[in-house]
C-alpha cells in the first residue's frame, strides 16, 4: 500500500458529465484572461495610440509667439552737416509666427512604423510571458485529476477492508478465527482513513489554487474532462509566439535603419511672422508698427551620410543575432518534442499491458480472498495481493492521465493551441 501512497492518483472517468463541467483548453483560455499580465496589453495600446498622435502632430502648423524689450547701451549715429541722426537705445518687438512642413523626407510615416512595430514587439513579448500560464495550469489540472484519483483508489481499498472486516468478526464472534488477525484488519482500515484525510487535504488546496488562476469555481463536484490541450491529436508543427518575436525584432531593426535614412533627406518648411515694434527691417523708421515676413527653408543634415553604412552593417549583424537565436530556440523546442513523443509511444504500450495485468491480479487477489478467509494465508498476505491489484488499477488510470498530458505537454511545447 505504500506503493499506492504515493501515486498523486487521477480522476476517475466514472464522475460522467454534468453543467458543472470544465475542459483544459478552457481553463487555459480563462487563465490568460484572469491573469493580472493581460491588462499590460491594454496599457501598451493607450500608450501608442498616444504616441502615433504626437508623431501625427509633426504635420501641424507649429505657431510661435515671442515678446522682447531690450536697451543697447550703443546705437547708430549719423553725424553730417545740418543733419543730426539719433536712434533710441530701447527697441521692442512682438511677433506671431507659423510655420508648415510641406515635404518631411518620409520622417512621419517613419517614425509611424517604428512605433507600430514597437508596440506589436512589446505585445508579443507579454504573450510569450503570458504563455507560460499553459505549462501552470497543465500541471494544476493533471495534478487533481491525479488527485482525486488516488482519493477513489483508496476509498475503495478502505470499503473492500471494512467488508472483510465485517465478515471476520463473525468468524472471532465464533472463535473460528483469531482477533489479531481483525485488529491487523481495522488498524489497515484506520491507517487508510489518515490517507484519505491528507489527500482531500492536498485536493482541496489544487482546487483554490486552479480556481486563482482561472477565476472560476472549482471543488469536487466539478467535472474535469480527460481532453488533452488542443484535442486528442498530437501536433509538431512548431507555432510558438516567440517566433513571432524574432520576426518582429528582424522588421524593428529594417525600420529603424529606414529612419536613419530618412534623416538624410532634406526636409521643406514655409513660414510666415507677424510683428509689431521697433525697429524693423527698416530701421530708419524708429516708430511703432506692424511688419512682416514669410520664408521658404530647405533642412538638409548632410553629416547624417557619414554613418549610414556603418548603421547598415549593424543592422545586419544584429539581424545575424536573432537569426542564431530563433535557430537556436528551434533546436531546444525540436529537442524536446523528441523526447515528449518518444514518451507517448511509450505509454500507448504500456496501457496495451495494464489490462492483462489487471485481470491477473484480480485473479490472483480472488485466491488470496478464498484463502484468508479459510485460514490458509494471513491477513498480511492477503492484504499483500489486494494492495497489488489496487496498484494496477491505478496504474493503468495514470498512464492515461500520462498519455493526455503527453498530449497536452507536446501542443503546449509546439504552440499548436489556441491560447
Amino acid at each position: 500500500m505504500r506503493k499506492l501512497l504515493t501515486v498523486l492518483g487521477i480522476a476517475t472517468a466514472g464522475f460522467g458529465f454534468s453543467q458543472n463541467s470544465i475542459s483544459l483548453d478552457s481553463c487555459i483560455s480563462w487563465s490568460k484572461k484572469n491573469y493580472p499580465l493581460i491588462k499590460q496589453n491594454e496599457i501598451t495600446l493607450q500608450q501608442t495610440e498616444q504616441n502615433e498622435k504626437g508623431i501625427r502632430e509633426n504635420w501641424l502648423p507649429k505657431l510661435s509667439f515671442m515678446g522682447q524689450a531690450t536697451y543697447n547701451t550703443e546705437v547708430v549715429q549719423f553725424n553730417f552737416p545740418g543733419m543730426d541722426l539719433k536712434f533710441p537705445h530701447d527697441a521692442y518687438l512682438t511677433s506671431l509666427s507659423l510655420e508648415q512642413t510641406i515635404i518631411d523626407g518620409g520622417l512621419t510615416k517613419s517614425q509611424h512604423n517604428v512605433e507600430k512595430l514597437s508596440s506589436e514587439l512589446t505585445i508579443q513579448q507579454n504573450e510569450v510571458e503570458l504563455y507560460k500560464l499553459v505549462e501552470r495550469v497543465n500541471q494544476l489540472y493533471v495534478n487533481v485529476l491525479l488527485g482525486r484519483e488516488n482519493l477513489r483508489i483508496l476509498e475503495l481499498y478502505k470499503e473492500d477492508l471494512s467488508n472483510r472486516a465485517k465478515n471476520m468478526k463473525a468468524g472471532v464472534d465464533n472463535g473460528l478465527v483469531l482477533s489479531s488477525s481483525l485488529d491487523e484488519l481495522e488498524a489497515e482500515i484506520l491507517k487508510t482513513d489518515q490517507n484519505i484525510i491528507e489527500s482531500k487535504f492536498q485536493l482541496e488546496g489544487l482546487y483554490k489554487t486552479l480556481t486563482l488562476y482561472i477565476g472560476k469555481p472549482v471543488d469536487e463536484n466539478t467535472v474535469l474532462t480527460e481532453t488533452p490541450i488542443g484535442g486528442t491529436a498530437a501536433r509538431i508543427e512548431i507555432q510558438r509566439p516567440e517566433m513571432k518575436i524574432f520576426d518582429l525584432q528582424s522588421k524593428l531593426l529594417d525600420a529603424r535603419f529606414k529612419q536613419i535614412n530618412v534623416n538624410a533627406i532634406p526636409r521643406v518648411t514655409v513660414g510666415a511672422a507677424g510683428n509689431y515694434g521697433r525697429p524693423g527691417p527698416n530701421f530708419i523708421n524708429q516708430e511703432l508698427r506692424f511688419f512682416g515676413s514669410a520664408n521658404l527653408t530647405i533642412r538638409w543634415n548632410i553629416s547624417s551620410l557619414y554613418g549610414l553604412k556603418r548603421e547598415k552593417t549593424k543592422v545586419e549583424l544584429n539581424k545575424s543575432l536573432i537569426d542564431i537565436q530563433k535557430e537556436a530556440f528551434l533546436f531546444n523546442i525540436e529537442s524536446s518534442l523528441n523526447t515528449q513523443t518518444a514518451q507517448l509511444s511509450a505509454l500507448a504500450q504500456m496501457i496495451e499491458k495494464d489490462d492483462i495485468i489487471i485481470e491477473k491480479r484480480h485473479n490472483v487477489t480472488s485466491t488470496a480472498t478464498a484463502q484468508m478467509e479459510n485460514g490458509k494465508i494471513t491477513v498480511v498476505n492477503y492484504l499483500s495481493q489486494l494492495n497489488a491489484e489496487l496498484q494496477a488499477k491505478l496504474n493503468k488510470k495514470v498512464h492515461e492521465i500520462r498519455r493526455m498530458n503527453a498530449i497536452s505537454t507536446i501542443n503546449a511545447t509546439s504552440g499548436s493551441i489556441k491560447f
